[in-house]
């Protein structure tokens, strides 16, 4: 699908203008050499999402395959929703656990990146996709960096200096979980500021790093936020912005959290199961808590 990309190491083709390329014929269950690693770095660095299909990946392989792109998170601001046999992978699935839904059937219906709410926000995701339905369950991806590109130098004269504030209490369906846990997600995440522009470690690429989870601006009100955090969200998010992806079982899909947001959309009988397991990089230490503001 695509486009073909040029590249001496990997098959790899475009999926989607904005971002998104799929690398082609790698089996990522065996032990790669940092060679490999490096190439699909830097197709990741340029595309934003890679994707690999196909493959039929046990939880240990997921979590092996991304320690060789970083340190892993334990997941442990989300401590009652991971895999119970690998505590490195996260389950989102609406499949009942202990003979209850799952805490994490709706996760993610607002655009987001992964654990901004956190010290560390994630540097990278890994999805892969166990089961998912006949129809529907795609997730959207915007490109960051081209959304702040795309603003009037004055806009980004106001953005390069400001903090956003994010708030776990802001994640879209989170009052349907069960109170007492979310309680102590709340405890373990108190609202932290980031820049509301994050710089890529290893590219230098300026992206805008706000989203619909930000509850504020560090020192602005939430009435003056409001109008700038709603339009910079619809300015990340315009179609021609965004790759939009169909899932199929066996997908890996890896996203960076520093230049993309995501959301996952609901457009899909939920009677159906859908079952995926992801592994988290490690981001940066950044931001400060934000008490009583």
């Amino acid at each position: 699908m695509g486009s073909k990309l040029q590249n001496t190491q990997l098959g790899t083709s475009q999926l989607g203008y904005a971002l998104g390329a799929e690398i082609e014929g790698l089996d990522i269950s065996l032990n790669l050499g940092s060679q490999v690693y490096g190439a699909i770095n830097h197709i990741w660095q340029e595309h934003h999402v890679v994707v690999f299909r196909g493959k039929h990946l046990k939880p240990r392989d997921i979590v092996s395959f991304a320690e060789g792109f970083g340190d892993l998170d334990d997941h442990a601001s989300t401590p009652f929703y991971r895999h119970p046999d690998v505590p490195q992978l996260l389950q989102i699935t609406n499949r009942l656990i202990d003979g209850k839904p799952s805490e994490t059937r709706n996760t993610g219906r607002n655009w987001h990146s992964d654990y901004s709410y956190t010290g560390r926000p994630a540097a990278a995701s890994l999805l892969y996709c166990d089961q998912c339905p006949p129809v529907g369950g795609d997730t959207m991806f915007a490109n960051m960096v081209r959304a702040y590109e795309s603003l009037s130098g004055t806009m980004k004269g106001i953005v390069d200096n400001l903090h956003a504030v994010y708030d776990v209490s802001l994640t879209a369906g989170i009052n349907e979980r069960d109170a007492s846990k979310t309680a102590e997600v709340r405890r373990l995440n108190p609202p932290i500021a980031h820049p509301a522009v994050r710089v890529h470690p290893r590219s230098g690429k300026r992206a805008l790093y706000v989203s619909e989870r930000v509850s504020h601006f560090h020192g602005m009100t939430r009435a003056e936020s409001k109008p700038l955090i709603d339009f910079l969200c619809s300015h990340a998010t315009q179609p021609e912005n965004v790759y939009r992806h169909n899932w199929r079982e066996g997908d890996l899909v890896c996203w960076d959290n520093r230049t993309v947001m995501h959301v996952a959309l609901a457009d899909f009988d939920q009677n159906q199961p859908r079952h995926m397991l992801r592994a988290t990089i490690l981001g940066e230490d950044s931001g400060f808590v934000v008490r009583d503001e």
